[in-house]
């Protein structure tokens, strides 16, 4: 509901402004959001407000993983091939993991250079993840639950 009321201020916000573009929609949107916030009161923070903000949150560490993710690669491809110890690891899943947080999950983890997702194990309960190279299982399983686990529950909790 809240998020079509965003919707609706960025729409308005374009059509008065100006020029309908892409830029006044997302000048509408942003301060919609602002409104939405301040109408929140002070102390509370509607659902919608945190929603948005561990998107944003999600969106800029997947980019950061992104970029050094392509530098381990790219680390990795010109070093010798017998420096890589590549590893299938078991990352045991949240016990009341929905289908969506777990294939976003995996999405996420294989869209990551040096990672892929190769199934889930049971009703959800654990991943089964190729890592290109490993130096410590127990670091680069938590790095998968603190990083993008973590924060994919932020936004669908």
């Amino acid at each position: 509901m809240t998020l079509g009321i965003n919707l609706l201020l960025a729409l308005m916000w374009a059509s008065i402004i100006g020029p309908f573009s892409p830029a006044n929609l997302g000048v509408g949107f942003v301060l919609g959001y602002v409104v939405l916030r301040i109408a929140a009161g002070r102390g509370s923070r509607p659902r919608y407000v945190r929603g948005v903000l561990a998107t944003l949150r999600l969106t800029g560490f997947t980019v950061v993983e992104l970029i050094r993710a392509n530098i381990r690669v790219a680390l990795y491809t010109v070093s010798s091939l017998r420096s890589l110890r590549p590893a299938v690891l078991t990352v045991p899943l949240e016990d009341d993991a929905t289908d969506t947080e777990v294939t976003l999950l995996s999405i996420l983890v294989t869209l990551t250079p040096g990672t892929l997702t190769l199934d889930v194990i049971g009703n959800n309960e654990a991943m089964l993840v190729h890592f290109m190279h490993v130096d410590d299982a127990a670091a680069s399983v938590r790095e998968i639950k603190e990083g993008f686990e973590r924060r994919i529950l932020e936004v669908t909790r």
